[in-house]
């Protein structure tokens, strides 16, 4: 089962159709309704909706409220319940937003859930433990260590590496170009985020 979280910053232009449970995380279940979109199950302490948005988002869905005075974001404990239904996982959003202390509680949560996507209209963003090929109708992409990774490889790319172990917080792998499809990626061991991203214009 493909389940989405429909965060409060989704802009609704992925399909959802591909999807076959959709829970809106706090305000997201609110935006979803209003842009007509039925929702499985809210989850949130929905402390970012009125009295009366709160009803109706309980009149259109089955709702988890809760405590606002919790150890895990909202969005932490969507992943929970998600992850109890499926391996298949993916955020819509959360990459956006004026507070970007919630874009990196987001982040920390693949060493959690490294099987997470995060995706929105430019970007998706994902953990990889073995070697694999990018999709081209991404123009950048972008690698992090979630811990070390051994023997990083990058072929088909504009900036192409060989054998290089990168660690915790080397950015030396950001902003690549992916040039043909018969792109690879490869390394020995590690978790390895990749970030694939195009132009906003």
């Amino acid at each position: 089962m493909k389940i989405g979280l429909i965060m409060q910053d989704f802009k609704f232009n992925i399909n959802l159709n591909d999807f076959d449970f959709l829970i809106g995380v706090d305000r997201g279940a609110l935006i979803a309704y209003q842009n007509n979109i039925y929702v499985n199950l809210a989850i949130g302490d929905f402390d970012s909706v009125t009295k009366d948005e709160l009803i109706l988002i309980q009149e259109k869905s089955k709702v988890i409220k809760l405590n606002p005075i919790k150890d895990l974001t909202d969005t932490a404990d969507a992943l929970k319940y998600a992850f109890k239904l499926s391996n298949d996982v993916t955020m819509l959003g959360g990459i956006e937003g004026k507070r970007i202390e919630h874009f990196i509680a987001n982040l920390c949560l693949f060493k959690e859930y490294p099987l997470l996507k995060i995706e929105n209209e430019n970007s998706l963003i994902f953990c990889i433990k073995k070697p694999i090929r990018l999709p081209i109708k991404y123009k950048f992409a972008s690698f992090f260590a979630l811990n070390t990774v051994k023997s990083l490889c990058l072929k088909g790319f504009k900036y192409e590496l060989a054998n290089y172990d990168l660690e915790l917080y080397d950015s030396l792998c950001i902003s690549n170009e992916i040039i043909c499809c018969d792109n690879l990626v490869s390394f020995k061991e590690g978790l390895l985020l990749i970030i694939l991203s195009n132009d906003d214009h």
